[in-house]
């Protein structure tokens, strides 16, 4: 029973799907303005919906051996990718005259990219821990409160992912910490940024 919780736990807290929120809350904080953020959110996911169907066509022609792209030698094709399709988004809302806070989250998403890709050199981090890092810290930053409680999701996911033999405690726990530091310091570089 523990397996199939931690499977569907994995499943459905993938980086693709916690990140479709995060253009949305991002924008909206920023904007108090609802159509406004729900405008971007929906342009953000052109470019969401690209790495998932590279993703999916990726591990249907057997390029990648699951949808988690579990090998480490696999992740390289995937971050080069994510990274391409980063820039486009960038250069689309650099055109489109975006909100500030989308290139700060570019950023935050570049710099997670590179971390990411160096750290898979020596241990195979977990994507997954590291996205729910992020975004529970962003939502605890942003929004204080009740949203503090989203950051119990953290050993959550790392135990779904160690529970169904994904990642070991070590991949878990660093993809964890550097979700989190990452995420700290876009954080303040967004606080100057934006003032």
């Amino acid at each position: 029973m523990s397996n199939f919780i931690a499977r569907i736990i994995s499943l459905f807290s993938s980086p693709l799907i916690i990140l479709l929120p995060a253009p949305y809350i991002l924008v909206d904080k920023v904007s108090n303005n609802d159509i406004y953020a729900l405008k971007w959110a929906l342009f953000s996911y052109i470019f969401l919906f690209s790495v998932v169907l590279f993703v999916i066509a990726g591990t249907f022609l057997g390029v990648f051996s699951d949808f988690d792209v579990s090998k480490k030698e696999q992740r390289p094709l995937l971050f080069f990718f994510s990274g391409l399709v980063t820039f486009f988004y960038l250069a689309s809302l650099f055109v489109l005259n975006g909100p500030k806070i989308l290139f700060i989250a570019i950023f935050a998403i570049i710099l997670g990219i590179i971390v990411l890709g160096i750290a898979n050199q020596w241990i195979k981090v977990s994507i997954h821990t590291a996205t729910v890092s992020a975004l529970s810290i962003s939502l605890a930053i942003l929004y204080g409160g009740w949203f503090i409680l989203s950051l119990v999701l953290i050993p959550i996911m790392a135990w779904s992912r160690i529970k169904i033999k994904k990642h070991t405690p070590t991949e878990a726990v660093t993809g964890g910490v550097l979700g989190t530091i990452i995420t700290i310091i876009v954080y303040i570089i967004a606080k100057t940024y934006l003032k």
